[in-house]
């Protein structure tokens, strides 16, 4: 017992420092592990290819192309992008940036003033200037807008149009193997909208919050829509408060924020593969294998937490637990290396032979064979 005890204190003392062979903390200072180290997190937090400072000022090197990106949230970017080209920006004065979300190659100056931005289509890539974004932008395949009085988009398979929008909007279809097919759409926004394409119907009443849609899946020699049941049902009456949904793959009732079931189908048998049933939106959450009770309860397959009382995980063969639970999202690395030991007064560790057990911040340890 006091063997145990001296190698106890000689690798961790209270809450405040604590060893491992991968891994070793002196809270709320610093910390290490798997080779992330923490200092006094979330101020500091680095890894073998970033850093990062209050989740405002980033660095990240890219070792596979010798590039790089530090920036200063929202105000100053710079970097080396993979053809080994430099870029940089002082948000809104002026700059340039291979890669923001999901445009490319952007460029800018005294922003919203002049923007201009690449995106991929298909194998072409289409080039957009924006002046006083959003009122005036033009694309290099022809389409336009100048919001919001009048407005021209062109996609794969459509056109699309606006007339003081989101009043008047209206597009055509052509046939594509990959939507609902040839036809077309119109909507004179709050009161009456349609959509009638080869393989989907639908009529909004008070758009957005009343519509009933219905769609056909492609099939070779049948009866024409609208002579056969639809593949595909959707109602809003009205939206967000009902909802009921049916496809092939997914059947959906919602009556929010009260109550929603899901059910996730075989496309092919039409069996039921997976389901969750929702009460109070996203409260409480009952699976297959899970049920949630947010924060307060989660029990399923490999963990148990009832909050903020205790909590446990399993990996393999291996359960931890612990006492207390205080921080409402379970097993968060950087919180479980930094603060989680402060309020953790016991911890346990199974194994299929026996089980480890510490109390105290490991001062008092002891193991029971099963």
């Amino acid at each position: 017992m006091l063997g145990s005890l001296l190698a106890s204190l000689a690798f961790q003392v209270g809450p405040f420092y604590q060893q491992k062979p991968d891994y070793w903390a002196f809270r709320p200072l610093v910390s290490q592990e798997a080779g992330v180290t923490d200092v006094a997190w979330p101020v500091f937090t680095c890894h073998r290819d970033w850093w990062r400072f209050c989740y405002i000022v980033n660095w990240q090197d890219h070792p596979e192309d010798a590039g790089y990106q530090f920036s200063i949230a929202p105000l100053w970017f710079n970097g080396r992008d993979a053809d080994g080209s430099g870029y940089a920006g002082l948000f809104p004065i002026a700059g340039c940036h291979p890669h923001i979300a999901m445009l490319y190659d952007v460029k800018f100056a005294l922003w919203p003033l002049w923007m201009r931005y690449s995106m991929p289509r298909g194998r072409e890539w289409l080039t957009t200037d924006s002046v006083l974004f959003p009122f005036f932008s033009y694309r290099s395949d022809g389409a336009w807008s100048f919001w919001p009085v009048y407005g021209v988009n062109y996609q794969r398979e459509s056109d699309h149009r606006y007339a003081l929008w989101p009043i008047a909007t209206w597009a055509a279809y052509r046939e594509d193997r990959d939507t609902a097919g040839e036809g077309w759409s119109w909507m004179f926004w709050p009161l009456y909208g349609q959509v009638r394409r080869s393989r989907e119907s639908q009529d909004m009443f008070l758009p957005p919050f009343f519509s009933y849609a219905r769609s056909w899946s492609r099939r070779n020699g049948e009866a024409a829509p609208g002579e056969r049941d639809a593949d595909s049902v959707r109602v809003r009456a009205p939206w967000p408060f009902f909802e009921y949904e049916s496809t092939p793959s997914r059947r959906r009732v919602s009556v929010w924020p009260f109550y929603e079931h899901v059910a996730d189908l075989d496309y092919s048998a039409g069996r039921e593969t997976a389901a969750v049933t929702r009460f109070g939106w996203k409260l409480v959450e009952i699976y297959d294998d899970e049920t949630r009770v947010f924060p307060f309860w989660a029990s399923g397959r490999g963990h148990f937490r009832l909050w903020p009382f205790c909590e446990s995980e399993e990996e393999g063969d291996v359960t931890r637990s612990r006492v207390l639970a205080l921080f409402p999202i379970r097993w968060v690395p950087a919180v479980d290396r930094n603060w989680s030991k402060y309020w953790t007064f016991y911890e346990s560790e199974s194994c299929p032979l026996y089980v480890d057990h510490s109390l105290l911040w490991g001062i008092i340890r002891w193991r029971t064979l099963k």
